[in-house]
């Protein structure tokens, strides 16, 4: 697999995105807890896999 660590990036800023998305006031407003849990969700996961590219490569010598 390649290193895409710019891939895991952008899907992180999308989680942030998913937390951030201002719904109030709109037809999704009963979502928005949804969202936010996606979105922390979101985040943790690639944080790890950034985490876990970045000590593979850094052990592999």
């Amino acid at each position: 697999m390649q290193n895409n660590y710019f891939l895991f990036f952008i899907a992180m800023l999308t989680g942030f995105a998913f937390i951030q998305l201002p719904v109030a006031g709109t037809i999704f407003s009963g979502l928005e807890t949804f969202l936010d849990v996606v979105g922390i969700v979101i985040v943790i996961i690639f944080a790890i896999a950034i985490v876990w590219k970045a000590a593979q490569a850094l052990f592999k010598g």
